[in-house]
């Protein structure tokens, strides 16, 4: 009985090991409307920090696997909205993290993709 107890705890932990990912922290708003026209790239820093702080979610956006992640646990990444970051996560569901480290990589400088405004 111990053994199968411990098989099934070492093997729990086996499968909920945590995994690197490499993106850009953003908010919901500006990530899916953007993922949903095939783009898996930085967005504005400024909007997102605005969007973020008006309510919006963070999510990690992953240009390797053209995803936008969910996350279980934002505060850890509330300090490094607008930049690209390396963190060690587990999924906890389809295209959903709980982040157990970050590390910075670089800041966003992206260029707006708008038409500029006429005058």
């Amino acid at each position: 009985m111990r053994c199968l107890l411990l098989l099934v705890l070492v093997s729990s932990n086996v499968l909920a090991a945590d995994q690197v990912y490499v993106g850009w922290v953003s908010d919901s708003g500006c990530a899916l409307a953007r993922a949903s026209g095939g783009k898996y790239t930085a967005t504005n820093p400024d909007c997102a920090r605005k969007c973020v702080k008006d309510g919006r979610s963070i999510v990690l956006i992953s240009p390797e696997t053209k995803s936008v992640f969910a996350i279980e646990n934002p505060t850890i990444l509330k300090s490094e909205v607008g930049n690209k970051v390396r963190v060690y996560a587990r999924s906890t569901g389809a295209h959903q993290l709980h982040i157990e480290k970050v590390v910075f990589i670089e800041e966003s400088h992206p260029e707006c993709e708008r038409a500029p405004l006429k005058n």
